[in-house]
């Protein structure tokens, strides 16, 4: 990931927390203006029933009723008082010291009264119109205060989740790219290891003086084919993080070129886990003629991956190794398969993350590359199918025509 798509990500993050928090906001002051409309209209409804009250002579369990009735569903401080706010008539939902004598409770409650008219206008009990008996204070219940502290409460944590988040994040990212290092070293390994160790091979053939001098030729051709694989070893690393141009090529002697390179230069394979293979058979099951758009250079590398792979993976004395291609209407799908030894369950998951490795070499970048290559460069995907433990594994690639 280069630094421009991880400040996007870093911006998206911030962005998606900003917004959230505003919705947020926005939902929960629409909450409060409804808690408080009801608040306010049942406020109402009791002044309305002590003017009435009031204004009535008869006195009848009726009136009582409803007051009891009203009365049940105030669940937020309220305070009746003259018209002056010298004296107190009623209040309700206010705590109050309970070593405070009579004219302290009575200060403290107009003090309190004085202060809810400031957050809500008081309603007025009239007699006759004209005449005013109460004045009714009523503030805010515990849930609307809760309430106004719940978006602040959410946007700190949301604050804090991006902290984490970016710091997670750094944490990962630098993780990943110690892995990427360490696995590219591998993976640099791993690929000059085969024409090395030919070279050396033919090195040490031409110093026997065993062999006839015709043979001169063949030993020099390989010897020029392992430089050639050299030169495209260090091709290849430059490619990575450009887009490559593609190609119309034969992915069937794209294929064979690869798998007769390696079987000339392994009659006695050592595996990662140090056994060595008496004998790998590749088989190549694809129509003689098939063009697909692909980097060449690039897609070798891909097929040699997934080669070694199933090298790497083969822990019998004799190895086979599958390569069928399906020819369909939009698509190529080419498996890779072999008779390896299989990959856990609890592992596959993991094994195109960069760096990852159960062995002692191999897997740590290869099979990263390997989908990078297929999926990012040349639009199509690269998955693992089948995998049965001491059976073997297969891989698909699919590319587009």
């Amino acid at each position: 990931m280069n630094k421009f798509g991880s400040l996007n990500i870093k911006i998206a993050l911030l962005i998606s927390g900003v917004l959230i928090a505003i919705v947020i906001l926005f939902f929960t002051q629409l909450l409060i203006q409804k808690i408080q409309k009801r608040e306010s209209q049942i406020a109402n409804l009791y002044a309305k029933s002590l003017e009435y009250i009031a204004n009535d002579t008869s006195s009848s369990g009726e009136y009582n009723f409803i007051f009891n009735e009203i009365l049940t569903q105030i669940d937020f401080p309220i305070i009746a008082t003259d018209k002056d706010y010298k004296k107190v008539d009623f209040y309700k939902n206010v705590d109050l010291d309970s070593n405070l004598n009579a004219k302290e409770k009575e200060e403290y409650l107009i003090k309190l009264a004085k202060e809810m008219r400031e957050i809500n206008p008081p309603i007025k009990v009239t007699y006759n119109e004209n005449v005013i008996l109460n004045m009714v204070n009523f503030g805010q219940s515990s849930i609307i205060t809760q309430l106004k502290l719940l978006p602040l409460f959410e946007i700190l944590i949301g604050g804090l989740f991006i902290i984490l988040g970016y710091i997670g994040f750094s944490s990962i990212k630098k993780h990943e790219q110690s892995n990427i290092w360490v696995g590219l070293s591998k993976e640099t390994a791993h690929q000059l290891g085969t024409p090395l160790s030919s070279l050396l091979g033919w090195l040490e053939i031409l110093k026997s003086n065993e062999f006839k001098p015709e043979e001169l030729s063949d030993i020099t051709n390989e010897i020029e084919n392992d430089l050639e694989k050299l030169k495209k070893i260090a091709g290849r690393f430059s490619k990575i993080g450009s887009q490559p141009k593609l190609q119309d090529e034969n992915i069937t002697e794209v294929i064979k070129d690869v798998c007769n390179y390696f079987e000339k230069r392994i009659p006695n394979f050592v595996n990662a886990d140090g056994k060595v293979i008496k004998k790998v058979s590749i088989k190549i099951n694809s129509p003689e003629k098939l063009n697909v758009k692909m980097n060449k250079d690039l897609f070798e590398w891909v097929i040699e991956n997934l080669l070694k792979n199933s090298l790497d993976a083969i822990d019998k004395t004799t190895g086979i190794i599958e390569f069928t291609v399906h020819n369909r209407d939009k698509e190529v799908l080419l498996d890779v398969t072999d008779n390896g030894k299989g990959i856990d369950k609890k592992f596959r998951k993991d094994i195109f993350r960069p760096g990852y490795s159960t062995k002692l070499r191999g897997w740590g970048l290869g099979l990263s590359l390997a989908k990078r290559i297929i999926d990012v460069y040349h639009k199509g995907k690269l998955t693992l199918i089948d995998s049965i433990l001491d059976k073997g594994t297969t891989f698909r690639i699919k590319l587009a025509k």
